[in-house]
C-alpha cells in the first residue's frame, strides 16, 4: 500500500507540475495575444477553437477504454489483451481521422456565415479551421497512445512529453506575434508542436511497454464489443462536458458578439485553468482505482475516495473563494480595467458553480476506474442539455451573464443533490457521511478565509499583480490553521509517530 500510495503521489505531483506550466503560460501568454490581436480577431480565434474543440467527441471514448483495459491488462499480465485492445482503438481512430478531414473541410465552408465573421476575417478564419482540424487528424490517429502512459501511471514521463509541447507552442506563438502575423501563423505553430508531441507519445509508450504488440488490421468483434461496452458512456460523459465547457463560447458568439467573447472566454479561462489543475490530480486515480478493483482491493478504494476528495477540496477551495470574491480585481490588473467588471461578473458566477462540482471529481475518476460510470453519463448528459437550453434562453435577455446563470443552475442541481447519493454506492460511504465527514469540515475551513478575502477585496483593493498575489499569500494562513485546527486529531495521528520516530533515531 505505501508503494502504491508514493506511486501515486509521484503521479499526482507529476500532473501538478505539467499544469502549473500550461498555466503559468497561459496566464502570462493570454494578455499579450488579446492585446496584440485585439478583442474581434482574438474572439474569432477562440469561436474557431471551440467549433473544431467538438471533433475531440468522435474520440467516443476510445482512449479512456485504452486506459481501463490496458491498465487492468497491465496489471493482470494480459499482456495479449492489452494489445487486442489498443490495436481495436488505434484501428476505430484511423477511421476517424479520415472523418474528421471531410468535416472540416465543411465546417471551414460555413464557418463565417453561421458566427457573422467580419469578411476582412473570412479567409484567415477558414485557413484556421483547416489546420486546427488537421491538428485534431493527427491526434485521431496516434494519439491514443498517450493514454498507454496514463495507463501505467507513468505521468512522470507523460508530463516530459506535455513540457516540450508546451515550450515548442510558447515559443512559436511568441515569435509569430512579435513579427506581426495573426491567427493564422499561430494554427500553424499549434499544429506542429501537437505533431511533435503525438510521436513522442508513440516512441515513448512503446519504449515503457514493449509487451504490447501493435496490429492495424480489422478487429474481432468481441474486442470491439468490450471496448464500446465502456467507451459509450465515456462518449456520453464527453458529450456532457463538451456542451458544459466550450458550447459558453459559442452561445455567446451567436446570441451576443463576437466581441463579447473575449469579455465571456476572460472569465470562463480562469474557471477551466482551475478546473484543469484539479483533473490533473484527479485523472491519477483512474487508473489507480482500476488496480484495485483488479487485486479486490476494496478498503484502499474507499481510501483513495476519502483522502482524494478531501485534498481535492482542500487545494480547490482557496483558489475559487478567491474568484468569487475577488476575481474582478485579479481581471483589473492581469488583462486591464476594462475588463474588469464584465468578466469579473462571469467569473463569480461560474466560479460558484465549480466550488460544488470539484470535489465530485475524485468520484467521477474512481467510476470511469471501476466501469461504474453509466450512471454518471446519463445524470452529465441531463445537466448539459439543461445548461445550453438555459443559457440559450437567458441570453437572449440578459447576455453574457445570462450564458453564465444557465451553467450555473444545473450544476448546482447535479451536484448537491445527486453525487452524495451515488458516492454511497460507488465506494459503499452513506450520503451523510460524504457532508458530515468529507464536505462539512472543509467547507467549514474556507469560511474564515473567504470573510478575510472579501475584507481585503473591498476595504484594501490590489492595483498591481505583484500586489495581489503578496495579499492572497497573506491570506493562505487562515486557510491553514483552520484545516489544522479542524482535522486536529487526524493531523496528530499522521505527524507525531513520524517526529516520535526521528528522535528515537537521533537518540541512537
Amino acid at each position: 500500500m505505501k508503494l502504491r500510495g508514493r506511486h501515486i503521489a509521484r503521479s499526482v505531483l507529476s500532473n501538478w507540475f505539467a499544469m502549473a506550466a500550461m498555466m503559468g503560460v497561459a496566464f502570462f501568454l493570454s494578455p499579450f495575444i488579446v492585446h496584440r490581436l485585439g478583442n474581434v480577431v482574438y474572439g474569432v480565434w477562440v469561436l474557431a477553437t471551440s467549433s473544431v474543440s467538438y471533433f475531440g467527441l468522435l474520440d467516443l471514448g476510445l482512449r479512456n477504454s485504452v486506459t481501463r483495459f490496458v491498465s487492468k491488462g497491465h496489471t493482470t499480465g494480459d499482456h495479449e489483451g492489452a494489445s487486442e485492445v489498443l490495436s481495436a482503438a488505434l484501428w476505430v481512430r484511423v477511421q476517424i481521422a479520415a472523418l474528421v478531414l471531410v468535416l472540416t473541410g465543411a465546417l471551414a465552408a460555413v464557418f463565417p456565415i453561421f458566427f457573422n465573421v467580419p469578411p476582412a476575417m473570412a479567409h484567415d478564419a477558414r485557413v484556421v479551421i483547416l489546420l486546427m482540424g488537421l491538428n485534431f487528424a493527427i491526434y485521431m490517429s496516434i494519439g491514443v497512445f498517450g493514454g498507454v502512459l496514463s495507463a501505467l501511471n507513468r505521468y512522470d514521463l507523460y508530463t516530459l512529453v506535455v513540457l516540450i509541447q508546451l515550450a515548442l507552442r510558447l515559443a512559436g506563438v511568441i515569435t509569430v506575434l512579435r513579427t506581426g502575423h495573426g491567427i493564422v501563423a499561430i494554427a500553424w505553430c499549434e499544429l506542429f508542436a501537437a505533431t511533435v508531441g503525438n510521436a513522442l507519445f508513440v516512441y515513448v509508450a512503446r519504449r515503457i511497454y514493449p509487451e504490447l504488440k501493435i496490429r492495424l488490421k480489422i478487429p474481432r468483434w468481441d474486442v470491439l464489443k468490450k471496448i464500446w461496452s465502456y467507451s459509450v458512456y465515456v462518449f456520453l460523459l464527453m458529450i456532457a462536458v463538451q456542451l458544459v465547457y466550450q458550447t459558453d463560447n459559442l452561445v455567446v458568439g451567436a446570441f451576443v458578439s463576437a466581441s463579447a467573447v473575449t469579455f465571456y472566454s476572460i472569465g470562463n479561462s480562469l474557471c477551466r485553468y482551475t478546473q484543469q489543475l484539479l483533473f490533473s490530480m484527479t485523472a491519477t486515480f483512474t487508473p489507480a482505482a482500476s488496480t484495485y478493483e483488479a487485486a479486490g482491493d476494496t478498503l484502499s478504494l474507499r481510501a483513495l475516495y476519502l483522502n482524494g476528495t478531501r485534498a481535492t477540496m482542500a487545494l480547490s477551495l482557496p483558489i475559487l473563494i478567491t474568484l468569487i470574491t475577488r476575481g474582478d480585481n485579479f481581471i483589473g490588473v492581469w488583462m486591464g480595467p476594462q475588463y474588469s467588471r464584465v468578466s469579473g461578473t462571469v467569473l463569480a458566477i461560474l466560479a460558484t458553480a465549480l466550488l460544488f462540482s470539484l470535489q465530485n471529481t475524485p468520484s467521477s475518476s474512481i467510476a470511469l476506474g471501476i466501469e461504474k460510470h453509466k450512471t454518471v453519463a446519463k445524470w452529465a448528459i441531463g445537466e448539459a442539455i439543461a445548461n445550453l437550453a438555459l443559457s440559450v434562453i437567458l441570453a437572449i435577455k440578459f447576455g453574457i451573464y445570462g450564458v453564465a446563470i444557465g451553467t450555473l443552475i444545473p450544476s448546482l442541481a447535479v451536484n448537491l443533490f445527486f453525487w452524495p447519493r451515488y458516492v454511497s454506492q460507488l465506494v459503499g460511504i452513506h450520503y451523510r457521511e460524504v457532508f458530515l465527514k468529507v464536505w462539512g469540515p472543509v467547507f467549514l475551513c474556507a469560511l474564515p478565509f473567504a470573510a478575510a478575502s472579501y475584507a481585503v477585496d473591498v476595504y484594501s483593493p490590489a492595483h498591481n499583480m505583484a500586489m495581489f498575489l503578496l495579499q492572497t499569500l497573506a491570506l493562505l494562513p487562515i486557510f491553514v490553521v483552520s484545516v489544522g485546527w479542524i482535522f486536529r486529531d487526524s493531523v496528530k495521528r499522521m505527524i507525531l509517530p513520524r517526529i516520535k520516530s526521528y528522535f528515537h533515531a537521533e537518540a541512537k
